[in-house]
């Protein structure tokens, strides 16, 4: 399967079906195997709904400590007519692994908040953005949310997609109210078995 056929199953998985409501524990997921994380969203300051978005998307791996991959991204001022008013764009890199929680909604038959080898749960790490024409930003943490429906896992207070802090306090949120504008997961395998059928 590839990126793109990946993104779009992903994205009718995770926002479509929604989430169910059954409750559990929260648990810390190092278990000292490598997952992945995989996301493209849209994000705004001002709790969601403000005037400035960061189109944001990423690709890597972590677990024992260790984060890796990273992606682009595109700030900019919601000032109409399109196109709008960039205010930074270019490629960022993951820096240091902080944490990853399961999601603490899930059926109790089901507290790893599976499905097939996708994942609920919530990734914390920092970042360095590269902007082009400007110099490097370093530390900017970045929360992976990912509400699984099918698995009947989710955050509560959390909106699926990324959570963006800039070393100035700058801060973005999925946009609000939630709108099908991205999707984040994370996957179990490390795509050894992967036989990419693509017709």
């Amino acid at each position: 399967m590839n990126r793109r056929k990946f993104l779009k199953q992903a994205a009718v998985t995770s926002v479509a079906l929604g989430s169910l409501p059954l409750a559990g524990g929260e648990a810390l997921a190092d278990d000292g195997k490598r997952k992945q994380y995989h996301f493209l969203v849209l994000s705004r300051d001002a709790g969601g709904a403000g005037p400035e978005g960061v189109i944001i998307s990423g690709e890597g791996a972590f677990g024992s400590g260790e984060v890796s991959g990273g992606g682009v991204f595109d700030h900019f001022r919601f000032v109409p007519p399109p196109p709008f008013p960039v205010v930074g764009t270019g490629t960022w890199k993951a820096k240091k692994f902080v944490s990853f929680t399961l999601a603490p909604v899930h059926p109790p038959s089901n507290p790893e908040g599976r499905h097939g080898v996708l994942q609920a749960g919530i990734l914390k790490m920092t970042a360095d953005f590269h902007p082009q024409g400007g110099g490097r930003v370093k530390g900017v943490a970045l929360e992976v949310v990912c509400n699984l429906g099918p698995a009947g896992a989710n955050n509560p207070g959390k909106e699926e997609g990324v959570y963006i802090t800039l070393p100035n306090g700058h801060e973005f949120e999925p946009t609000k109210p939630p709108t099908t504008t991205g999707v984040t997961v994370f996957s179990t395998n490390d795509g050894s078995n992967d036989n990419n059928n693509d017709d």
